[in-house]
């Protein structure tokens, strides 16, 4: 038997669709009416980030006392966990 084998048509196909599939994903992502999709859901989540920044900053001290809260939720938690 020869220790070079030519490989089978399965293998072959297995090689070949990752980069396939990676240059089909960029060929649908590169169309103009996704790239307005995708440009109008960033602009979405940009507005909404703003929002969250601007309602947080005027709620200061609930988002001091939240983070206080976990803090000490976290070192329960580490406390309850520890081998005795």
């Amino acid at each position: 038997m020869d220790a070079k084998q030519k490989p089978g048509s399965g293998d072959v196909l297995r090689q070949i669709i990752p980069p396939l599939t990676a240059w089909a994903v960029t060929k649908i992502l590169e169309r103009p009416r996704v790239k307005h999709a995708l440009a109008r859901i960033d602009r979405a989540g940009a507005a909404q980030a703003r929002k969250a920044r601007r309602r947080a900053m005027a709620n200061r001290a609930w988002l001091i006392a939240g983070a206080a809260a976990l803090v000490v939720g976290l070192g329960f938690m580490s406390t309850a966990a520890r081998k005795k």
